[in-house]
């Protein structure tokens, strides 16, 4: 892990700031919880007047790092699907906070605090699991190995999935969008590295817990972010950018297609 040591020595100043405090303790797998779930059937003849956004998670679906104003991806995509057939409205309920972890998250839920918003949803857009990494990255700077990350993978899939399950106990038809982790850490090398490996557990992960839901959907962008020839960062090196936002806009449009949760195609 010495690469690692080195990569996060380097970002460190970049990334002071750009996250809230971390509370370190010793982390406890809970009891997971089975989800339930239900096709979702509308009638042909339906056709809602407005639908509702409810976005989770962290500073990616807060949309922190859009210099454009625009809302980050949740923004973004609410726009777009005012322009979809049979849409007269989009709201959104953006439930999303800076510095959020997993297990923050999943407390929320266990306090009730997340049940209107999900509850009403017509669509729920999620990012979490990055501040997850970067409180492993902080308590373990100066001795970082990759069992560390492996490890905290077991008590974050089981927190991913109680969280997942609390959604469904909440809103059992509309479609969830859970969108995956980059590495920021490839702005310093090109070169494919130990994080490469810990953000592709981490979204696997992710994605396999969706898969027997039907009205789920797993949208990978972690090739989005490799380097900056695209311009893709905001000045924190970081967060998306507009530009970033505008392309994770594009590939959640291009995956809900793919899964079938576009509203035109759900008639």
């Amino acid at each position: 892990m010495k690469r690692i040591l080195y990569i996060v020595l380097l970002a460190t100043v970049l990334l002071a700031g750009c996250n809230s405090s971390f509370i370190f303790g010793t982390d406890e797998a809970v009891p997971r919880v089975q989800p339930v779930f239900a096709g979702y059937q509308i009638p042909p003849n339906f056709v809602p007047q407005a639908l509702v956004i409810t976005a989770l998670g962290d500073s990616l679906s807060q949309g922190v790092g859009d210099e454009e104003n625009r809302g980050g991806y949740v923004g973004r995509l609410a726009s777009e699907m005012r322009d979809w057939p049979g849409v007269y409205g989009v709201g959104v309920e953006n439930t999303a906070k800076r510095g959020r972890r997993s297990d923050q998250l999943l407390a929320m839920f266990q306090k009730g605090e997340l049940t209107g918003p999900v509850t009403e949803a017509d669509y729920i857009v999620m990012t979490i699991g990055g501040n997850d990494i970067m409180r492993i990255v902080k308590r373990d700077l100066f001795n970082l190995n990759i069992e560390a990350f492996q490890e905290e993978l077991i008590f974050y899939e089981n927190r991913y999935r109680n969280i997942y399950a609390a959604i469904r106990s909440m809103n059992q038809h509309a479609p969830l969008i859970v969108i995956g982790l980059y590495n920021p850490f490839s702005l310093i090398t090109d070169e494919i590295n130990e994080f490469d490996t810990i953000i592709t557990a981490y979204n696997d992960a992710m994605e396999t817990a969706l898969t027997e839901d039907p009205q789920a959907c797993f949208v990978p962008v972690e090739d989005l972010f490799e380097g900056n020839e695209n311009l893709v960062y905001h000045t924190d090196f970081f967060h998306p950018n507009g530009n970033g936002y505008g392309l994770m806009q594009e590939r959640i449009v291009e995956r809900m297609g793919e899964c079938g949760l576009v509203f035109d195609d759900r008639g």
